[in-house]
């Protein structure tokens, strides 16, 4: 009972804080930086674009910063926070790997923490913007190179392992030691040079496979399911409907009559 009543309480101050500062802002035509510019520094962000970022910090504007707590140097610590995480969010969006997002994301929080010169936090808020937007340039020149390259053994290990075991209930893990290698580096290095999942590339290639069985082979569609893999008739009915927008009856059907002609 207490707890709600402190709850309530607590909604109430927040309601009587927000109609406060909204009708002393609309008395003294203040009002908060606009959201667009917000968005052309994330933007930037996401797209590693150093040259955007640079003309987005350097725009004028009219509004004002939020407040976000009562004394000066906390305000502006509070602030710089929320800019290191949207500044993190972004860079992840542009293909930075989340947990290098998250750490460096801490590592400038902390910082922030440790500084008690208002210029001084708005020279790291500017340079944690810059460090996010460099990694994500990086990371998207990276992934271009590779692109270019002659596939990865590690790929061409993975892949051969997958079309001579498609048969079985293949999890990323197992993959992984087969190749004497980590199941997040493997996943990753796969995500890169093949713009997809192990497990949706595994997926799509049993997909395949059912195809051609469906079509050319007299198996039921429990024995296909067993025979793939799959943990039931129904788990391979809602997936290949998933990826091909037929029932199994569907396909069969359709492309067996078809294959007669």
């Amino acid at each position: 009972m207490m707890e709600h009543l402190s709850q309530q309480k607590t909604s109430e101050d927040i309601l009587k804080y927000f109609s406060d500062t909204v009708f002393l802002n609309q008395e003294n035509h203040q009002q908060h930086n606009p959201y667009d510019q917000e968005l052309r520094e994330t933007q930037a962000i996401e797209n590693g674009d150093m040259e955007q970022l640079e003309k987005s910090l350097a725009e004028t504007y009219t509004g004002q910063l939020g407040r976000l707590a009562r004394e000066e140097l906390r305000n502006f610590k509070n602030i710089a926070i929320v800019n290191a995480v949207l500044s993190s969010r972004a860079a992840i969006r542009g293909g930075l790997l989340p947990e290098v997002s998250f750490t460096l994301c801490d590592a400038y929080i902390q910082k922030f923490e440790e500084i008690n010169n208002l210029d001084s936090l708005r020279n790291l808020i500017k340079e944690c913007k810059f460090h996010y937007c460099r990694l994500v340039s990086d990371t998207i020149a990276v992934k271009s190179l590779l692109k270019k390259k002659i596939p990865h053994s590690r790929i061409t290990q993975c892949k051969n392992y997958i079309f001579s075991h498609l048969h079985q209930k293949l999890k990323v893990q197992d993959i992984a030691k087969e190749l004497d290698t980590t199941p997040s580096y493997l996943a990753d290095l796969f995500r890169i040079y093949e713009g997809q999942s192990i497990s949706s590339f595994i997926l799509y290639e049993k997909i395949k496979l059912v195809k051609n069985m469906l079509v050319y082979s007299p198996y039921t569609y429990s024995q296909i399911a067993a025979y793939l893999g799959f943990s039931s008739q129904s788990h391979l009915g809602a997936q290949f409907k998933k990826v091909t927008g037929f029932t199994l009856r569907q396909y069969r059907e359709r492309f067996r009559n078809l294959s007669k002609e």
